[in-house]
């Protein structure tokens, strides 16, 4: 019902409402005569009557049924008609302002009767007008903010409530950053200064509070605002400022007291202060200390001093680099030096070189402690007068003693004897060290390790070539030379690649290997130094390979225990990013829209891998994979389908038969396409890639069901492996029918597709007759994917924020009658039939989309495997050209595989709102999995080598267009492929952005790591960088180049699980260098 309209502005309203019940405000303020002549002007209001009750209501709650249950004695009536003469204030009340954001705020149309009801005071249009209002200042904020929040920020706006005090009563249990931090977020309105808050500052500046601390109480003011009112304050009020004692000036006052106190210095010290006032200052600290003489000469003082001693410098050039110095100080401290420096050689007898030395020594102990003048002064005039004393005493000549010729001969005899026998020493001595020359350069005797090396005399040169040009001509040096003519034996390697399907077998065969080695080591004997070379290490190595090769082929228990967190193997060993403030699927989906983002299909297979939004109704490139590589392939077991057949023309082609189709959730018309085959080494496996897609599924709509979770790992996974281990071609096909079929009951789009369509008809002839497929509720357990998902789909919505689209597509849910299945549809039906004309709950579609938006984890093997499928696909098939550049050069090509990239940012906490980059990234997996594992907010990536970079932009182009597929956001990629990191201003400013760098500078050289310096230099403190090898050499200086060495805290760590890198098994260490704000202490020269 139409209220009853307010009759002032907002302006005067609360004034008007101050006035006496019986006066009657006009617009303009003045009261009627009627009223003047009524009531008398000292008559006070009387609260027991009607107007005083309503007044009182205008301030605290002024809905219907508040006005009713308070006023209950009183008629509806004459409640209106005291409204009427009075002056409602514009201002809502608490509770009526919580009623309409509250209905605003909740999902569904908005009830305007209701509310028009319960705020009978209010207008129609003003009621349409706030509502609009919030609509406008909050509608797109409705997802991050409550409801308390909203009414608290428009309860604060209504009535001036500012301070932190007022505000905190609508928000209780808020602190006063939270408070803040929504405010400055989120509050839409201008304000003035309100009495309230220039008590709270005025109060505050007399009492000596700052304006950070003001502003703690003023939640809705910024520090600068707050600055600039403090300071207008201050001066209105009179108030003198602290004098803030300047600490850093005093401590560089006193360094310069310490280190440094010549004119040269100061000057170098002063920079841009006032030299004059720097002196002075100085001047009155050392005055302050006891004067110039209690001040110890600094060291560059010392130095001027010892110029002046050598003649450098003159006596007028001292005086005025020793500013603080008086002229008796300057030649007290120049003896000192020159008694120091100026070492007298010659003396009259020794007890004038002992006083001297002790003097001397003296001189030097009491410099270098630093000991008072007065005490110095002291031990000089003893040392003199004890000098004076020893020039006077003169040492007596030594009496030559008087001896007879016979005694000088036998004296001349023994001392030529000694002579003699002292030569005689020498010759000894020296032959014998020549003797131990010619022993070291003398060849060890040859040991000999094996009988049929063994042969007698010595050998001529020409035997001895013969000998090691077999020993080259060997195969891999087991000393068996290779017959002419005959076939050199081609023992293939062992090569680590990121695909292979035992590879938790593979890592446990390398920690047993390396264990191995080590006790080898350890308890091997001392090998002897032999001319040729022995055959002792490839036994070695032969016999660990073949240890290697037998665990590979052993069922070892211990390979589930040591599965890595960072790279599982499967669903069951699955470990989850959680991400915060990121959407993992589209924005259809984020925004709990049900019906799915377009997708434009087209029949043309090869648009997989060309830019654009088309994809292909049906993905080959699986199939294409097996079909260029028909050579590494051979047929599944005899029940299933040949792998090959002859044609009319008697030539031998892949059989056209022998395909699979396999279809998506959630957009099931899409299918992927594989050729049913067995790889016969290490290629790409079309059942295990089946698998794969299975537990995709699982990982990104499932993960959050463990039931769910033992369906698809028994039904699916693992029969479809027991079917091809025992040779059960027709179960193989129920498994893939049922998947194909289940689909399409859990889709939750409607999306129009005829399930009669056999999209694997051509396999049928390999079937038996009796083999039929009858898509059963129970067989396919649909009832439990429908309970699972209806159940974590309600848990889901109790704990998490709402969008504003989903109210308004739940509600066209329920009001469309007509069941209608196909096509893109606006409205979904009341009553749902799937396409197999089962029954399926009508919440179930918004219960599967809102888990999907509730998301706050990603599964790790899902991450991993999405990139895996592109790789297989793309990077694999090409591997060889990869291989063909330089060895050993910054061009050879090594890959970080997916756990390297998992554990390393998960050390450096990784957060979505990071940008990522990574100098050299080859064919773009640390790029991809940045932005698909981590979600990075941008990840780059920066190649010079030509294949490489084609390799990645067709990853990059596969990867956007398989996640559409899953539903999943687009990343955003930034590549700079064919092109040089060095001097490239683009990639530079790239990496400066960036929060964390990736460097493989495992085979960089010095140059090369000397300008990746120069182009990291510019990145923001807190940022990190990391490398296979340590950017900053032992005993590194700064040269005083623009480099990012110099700001780098350099953390070293090694991998915690094997096979990380492509190049080796082994644990690799890595470095993670964190930039700091200045240049490091230990990097100074």
């Amino acid at each position: 019902m139409p209220g009853v309209q307010s009759k002032s502005s907002r302006k005067n309203g609360a004034k008007k409402s101050e006035l006496s019940p019986e006066e009657s405000p006009q617009e303009d303020g003045l009261i009627t005569p009627r009223s003047a002549g009524t009531v008398s002007p000292e008559m006070k209001p009387d609260y027991d009557t009607l107007d005083a009750k309503l007044i009182d209501l205008f301030t605290v709650d002024f809905r219907k049924s508040t006005v009713q249950k308070e006023l209950s004695k009183n008629q509806w009536s004459d409640i209106i008609a005291a409204i009427e003469r009075l002056t409602v204030p514009e201002q809502l009340t608490w509770p009526e302002l919580k009623l309409v954001v509250l209905e605003w705020y909740s999902t569904g149309p908005i009830n305007f009767l209701m509310l028009e009801e319960e705020l009978f005071a209010r207008g129609r249009a003003f009621i349409h007008s706030r509502v609009l209002l919030l609509e406008e200042k909050y509608g797109s904020k409705r997802d991050k903010l409550q409801c308390a929040e909203i009414c608290a920020l428009e309860n604060a706006y209504e009535n001036q409530l500012f301070t932190f005090k007022d505000f905190s009563r609508c928000l209780p249990g808020y602190s006063q950053d939270e408070a803040r931090s929504l405010v400055s977020a989120h509050f839409p309105y201008k304000m003035r200064w309100t009495p309230a808050e220039l008590d709270v500052m005025t109060k505050g500046l007399i009492g000596g509070l700052e304006a950070e601390e003001l502003q703690l109480s003023l939640p809705f003011r910024r520090l600068g605002v707050v600055r600039q009112k403090a300071l207008a304050l201050k001066k209105k009020l009179k108030i003198r400022p602290k004098v803030v004692k300047n600490t850093e000036y005093e401590e560089k006052i006193d360094l310069i007291i310490r280190t440094d106190l010549t004119d040269t210095g100061i000057k170098e010290a002063a920079h841009n202060e006032s030299l004059s006032k720097l002196i002075k200052d100085i001047q009155t600290v050392i005055e302050d200390r006891g004067g110039s003489e209690a001040i110890p000469f600094t060291k560059p003082e010392n130095e001027i001093l010892r110029l002046s001693l050598q003649d450098e410098k003159t006596d007028k050039e001292c005086q005025s680099e020793l500013l603080f110095r008086s002229w008796r100080e300057i030649q007290q401290k120049r003896k000192d030096l020159e008694s120091v420096h100026s070492r007298q050689s010659k003396f009259s007898n020794r007890l004038e070189r002992l006083i001297y030395e002790a003097q001397w020594y003296s001189s030097m102990a009491e410099d270098s402690a630093r000991g008072s003048r007065r005490r110095r002064t002291k031990t000089d005039v003893e040392f003199s007068d004890l000098r004076e004393e020893a020039l006077k005493t003169r040492e007596p000549k030594k009496v030559e003693p008087n001896i007879t010729d016979a005694e000088a001969r036998e004296k001349a005899r023994i001392r030529d004897q000694i002579t003699q026998k002292r030569k005689e020493t020498m010759k000894r001595n020296q032959e014998l060290k020549e003797m131990r020359k010619n022993a070291r350069k003398a060849p060890p005797p040859r040991t000999r390790l094996r009988a049929t090396r063994t042969k007698c005399g010595e050998k001529v040169k020409i035997e001895k070539l013969i000998e090691e040009a077999e020993w080259f001509q060997s195969i891999s040096g087991d000393g068996t030379p290779v017959l002419t003519g005959a076939k050199r034996k081609r023992t293939p390697a062992l090569h680590l690649v990121p695909e292979f399907k035992n590879r938790q077998k593979l890592k446990t065969a390398q920690k047993q290997l390396v264990e191995q080695k080590k006790k080898a080591r350890k308890s091997g004997p001392a090998r002897l130094m032999s001319e040729t070379p022995v055959t002792e290490d490839s036994e070695a190595e032969r016999e660990l390979m073949e240890k290697f090769h037998k665990v590979m082929e052993e069922e070892n228990p211990s390979d589930l225990e040591e599965i890595s967190p960072y790279d599982p193997t499967d669903i069951n060993h699955d470990t989850s990013v959680t991400f915060e403030d990121r959407y993992l699927f589209n924005e259809a989906i984020s925004s709990r829209i049900l019906f799915p983002s377009r997708i434009d299909f087209s029949s043309d297979v090869l648009v997989i891998l060309q830019s654009g939004d088309q994809l292909p109704i049906n993905n080959t490139l699986a199939a294409n994979v097996i079909r260029e590589h028909e050579r590494s392939y051979k047929s599944l077991p005899d029940s299933f389908p040949p792998f090959q057949t002859v044609n009319a023309a008697g030539e031998t082609i892949i059989n056209p038969r022998n395909i699979i189709h396999i279809r998506y959730l959630l957009y099931p018309q899409h299918t992927e396409q594989y050729i049913l085959a067995e790889p016969k080494s290490n290629e790409l496996d079309p059942v295990r890639e089946i698998i794969k897609v299975f537990q995709i599924h699982y990982g990104l709509f499932f993960s959050y069901s463990e039931r769910l979770r033992k369906i698809i790992t028994d039904d699916f996974c693992q029969s479809l492996i027991t079917a091809v281990e025992e040779n059960d071609f027709q179960g193989f096909m129920y498994v893939i029918d049922k998947w194909n079929a289940l689909m399409l009951e859990l889709s939750p789009y409607p999306i129009e597709i005829d399930p009669n369509i056999d999209i694997n008809e051509s396999l049928r002839a390999y079937l038996p007759k009796t083999y039929s497929f009858c898509h059963d509720i129970k067989d396919s357990k649909l009832q439990t994917f429908y309970m699972d998902v209806l159940n974590a789909g309600e848990e889901a919505r109790k704990y998490a924020k709402q969008s504003p689209t989903i109210s308004v597509q739940r509600k066209m849910s329920l009001t469309l009658k007509s069941p209608v299945i196909g096509g893109y549809q606006t409205h979904l039906p009341e009553v749902f039939v799937s396409r197999y004309r089962h029954m399926r709950p009508m919440a179930y579609s918004v219960a599967f989309i809102d888990l999907l938006a509730h998301k706050t984890t990603i599964s790790r093997y899902c991450s991993h495997q999405l990139l895996m499928r592109a790789y297989t696909r793309i990077v694999s098939p090409s591997s060889k050209k990869l291989r063909s550049y330089k060895a050993f050069s910054a061009e050879v090509y090594g890959e970080l595989l997916p756990s390297f990239v998992s554990e390393v940012l998960t050390k450096i906490d990784y957060k979505p709102h990071k940008k990522f980059y990574d100098l050299g990234c080859g064919v773009g997996n640390t790029t991809l999995q940045a932005a698909l594992e981590f979600g990075a907010e941008k990840s780059g990536g920066c190649e010079i080598m030509d294949h490489a970079s084609l390799l990645a932009s067709q990853q990059e182009i596969f990867m956007q267009k398989q996640i559409k597929l899953f539903g999943l956001k687009s990343m955003n990629l930034s590549f700079a492929l064919d092109q040089s990191f060095v001097q490239n201003e683009e990639v530079r400013k790239e990496c400066i952005e960036s929060d964390v760098v990736l460097v493989n500078n495992y085979l960089f050289e010095f140059s090369l790591n000397h300008e990746v310096g120069k182009l990291l230099y510019g990145m923001k403190p807190g940022s990190k960088i990391i490398s296979l090898k340590n950017f900053i050499q032992p005993r590194y200086k700064s040269s005083g180049e623009e480099t990012i060495f110099d700001y780098l805290q350099v953390e070293r760590f090694e991998m915690s699980d094997y096979c990380s890198v492509s190049w080796t098994a082994n644990k690799v260490p890595y470095y993670i260098s964190t930039v700091q704000s200045e240049i490091l202490k230990e990097y100074q020269p």
